[in-house]
């Protein structure tokens, strides 16, 4: 009999524990209308994730393990979903992938939170309208209606029943996003305006920017308009710290290293700078070295050692990467080894239609052309527009006179061979080929560097 009881009190023992495990995942979920795809992605501060949509029940379901708490949004099909997750909440959405007026419905714990944020994002367009319309307002417009806006996002968040610890993180995303549209004010202005001398008056309030808080790691995680804060408060130290000649890329890592001390954020930082910027540094090895001692993430550090070794192939003097059978838009296919070997250098623009910089490049390019016409350097344009952009390729070259070698790759640059081994993020992007078909630079300046440009031309002998 002893034995029976000691029995059934280890069994009852056993089944306490399991009933007090901790729950450690999130299960998000949902019934989406009008969807036809295969996939739902959710994507967020360093993370994303495919769901798997079943389209006979039209409804998803994933179990999460390790969320870090936050924001994310639902990329369903064109419909984003602004969400928030915890690690261990369930969050069930139900939306109509089509019929945007229908707001989403959330069902879970922080069902009042998702509720908020698609109210929030209503906001922005009641309010503040159209976003061009509203930085061309003249100063004291301007910032009546971002007051308004601030005023009317306050309202909201403290009339919608948030648990006080995500309200008060909130009311600071609210003076963030705030503080961001007040900074960005005068470049865009500017901008709409193409008035290179304008200035806000000596009046005009500046909240934030040049004094904002560089270790909230809260802050950093939860807001991205803090997120956009910081890296304009440390650009704008690089800014004042750099020099003529001086590497910014490399400079900028220095100054996350020495003006952010939470070292959670200077790891999110630098590896946000280094998946752009590695390929545009002109110092490549010390880039590598001073990332790799900065950084305490191993998965990111592993990222950027693979990158590393690529662009260690597209070093000057190394071969260059190859492509073959683009259409030439006087007729025919080319390949790089019909334009080595005959004694000329290759200047290589990769341009695409939709890229405004890349156009505003175009003028000064021909005008480079016309001053190297009968030396030894052949200029030769790589459109990495898709095949239904063809026609477009055509027009542009038409109606802006584009001169040289025109080359149509018929692929994106971020899917083309040849642009991924040279790791060309952003466009445009120039390279430097000698006549034998090695690499000179494969970062080459962009005509509109003047000097720089054609210094590295004189060296060369061109």
């Amino acid at each position: 009999m002893k034995k029976l009881i000691l029995l059934g009190l280890a069994i009852a023992t056993m089944i306490s524990c399991e009933k007090e495990k901790p729950k450690d995942y999130a299960v998000i979920s949902g019934e989406v209308e009008n969807f036809r795809s295969r996939n739902i992605t959710l994507t967020g501060f360093n993370f994303e994730k495919r769901i798997k949509f079943d389209r006979k029940t039209k409804t998803f379901s994933d179990t999460i393990q390790g969320l870090t708490p936050g924001h994310y949004t639902l990329e369903i099909g064109k419909r984003p979903v602004e969400v928030y997750l915890t690690s261990v909440e369930d969050l069930k959405v139900i939306v109509d992938a089509k019929k945007r007026t229908e707001d989403p419905k959330f069902e879970g714990p922080n069902a009042a939170i998702n509720t908020y944020l698609t109210e929030r994002r209503k906001k922005f367009g009641a309010v503040l309208g159209n976003p061009n319309k509203l930085f061309a307002l003249n100063e004291d417009e301007f910032l009546s209606k971002m007051d308004e806006y601030k005023s009317v996002l306050e309202d909201l968040a403290k009339s919608s029943q948030l648990p006080e610890d995500y309200l008060a993180k909130e009311l600071n995303n609210i003076h963030y996003e705030f503080a961001l549209g007040l900074n960005n004010f005068e470049k865009f202005h500017r901008i709409l305006y193409g008035d290179d001398e304008f200035t806000v008056s000596k009046t005009f309030p500046n909240d934030i920017p040049n004094g904002v808080a560089l270790n909230k790691s809260e802050d950093f995680v939860f807001s991205s308009n803090y997120r956009d804060l910081v890296k304009k408060r440390l650009d704008e130290i690089t800014n004042k710290k750099s020099r003529e000649g001086t590497d910014y890329d490399l400079l900028y890592l220095e100054t996350v290293q020495t003006e952010v001390t939470d070292q959670f954020m200077k790891n999110s930082l630098i590896h946000d700078a280094a998946l752009s910027n590695i390929t545009y540094t002109s110092e490549l090895k010390e880039y590598y070295d001073k990332y790799m001692a900065y950084s305490t993430n191993e998965e990111n550090k592993k990222e950027i050692t693979d990158m590393y070794n690529k662009l260690k192939l597209t070093a000057k003097g190394q071969p260059s990467p190859k492509f073959e059978g683009f259409e030439n838009y006087n007729g025919g296919k080319t390949s790089l080894d019909d334009l080595t070997g005959k004694g000329k250098y290759l200047y290589v623009d990769v341009w695409a239609t939709w890229c405004g910089f890349c156009k505003k490049e175009i003028p000064l390019l021909k005008r480079l052309e016309q001053q190297y016409h009968g030396k030894n350097i052949e200029f030769v344009s790589i459109n990495v527009d898709t095949p239904d952009k063809k026609n477009k390729w055509k027009e542009t070259i038409e109606d802006k006179e584009m001169t040289g070698v025109q080359l149509f790759s018929g692929e994106s640059h971020l899917k083309l061979d040849f642009a991924k081994d040279y790791l060309i993020k952003g466009l445009p992007r120039f390279i430097l080929i000698d006549p034998d078909g090695k690499i000179v630079t494969a970062n080459a300046p962009r005509p509109s560097d003047g000097d720089r440009l054609t210094d590295i031309f004189e060296e060369l002998g061109i």
